[in-house]
């Protein structure tokens, strides 16, 4: 999965900060999003983030991005857990999801296909594998466009 320049310097700023506030950046995005840049931020903490939480994360944020002018132009701060259904940003994070369902959309198609969906069988350091339909698909890292957990209920 590959970061823009700009997601590169935004997640090293708001590593070192969210860091410090006590939680761990799950990951980031910042797609242009016509005149403006929607930056989207996930945290999560051992015991989960709530609303309060992610308020003093963007309160933060906001500053150290305006300060060091970290985006050209108008942007919208988002900051948020990963939720039920979180999406994956590295191979690590897949870890402790074993024997649940992945959902994983590739940059270029694999035997004609690039969206699958199946359960996590193991995870590498950069790949996964996971198992659809009986049968088993190791998935390189770097060809990951997104990949989330499918919660089922």
């Amino acid at each position: 999965m590959k970061r823009s320049k700009l997601e590169e310097r935004l997640h090293a700023l708001a590593e070192s900060q969210v860091t410090a506030l006590g939680y761990r950046l799950w990951g980031l995005t910042a797609p242009s999003a016509g005149h403006r840049t929607v930056v989207s931020v996930f945290v999560d903490a051992d015991d989960g983030v709530n609303v309060d939480d992610c308020a003093k994360v963007s309160r933060d944020l906001g500053v150290v991005f305006d300060m060091e002018d970290a985006v050209p132009g108008a942007y919208v701060l988002e900051v948020s857990s990963p939720g039920l259904e979180r999406r994956f940003f590295a191979p690590e994070q897949l870890r402790g999801y074993e024997d649940r369902t992945i959902a994983a959309e590739l940059s270029e198609p694999v035997s004609g296909r690039r969206k699958f969906k199946g359960r996590l069988v193991r995870v590498g350091d950069d790949e996964f594998e996971l198992e659809e339909d009986g049968a088993p698909l190791r998935i390189e890292w770097q060809q990951v466009k997104t990949a989330r957990l499918v919660h089922e209920f």
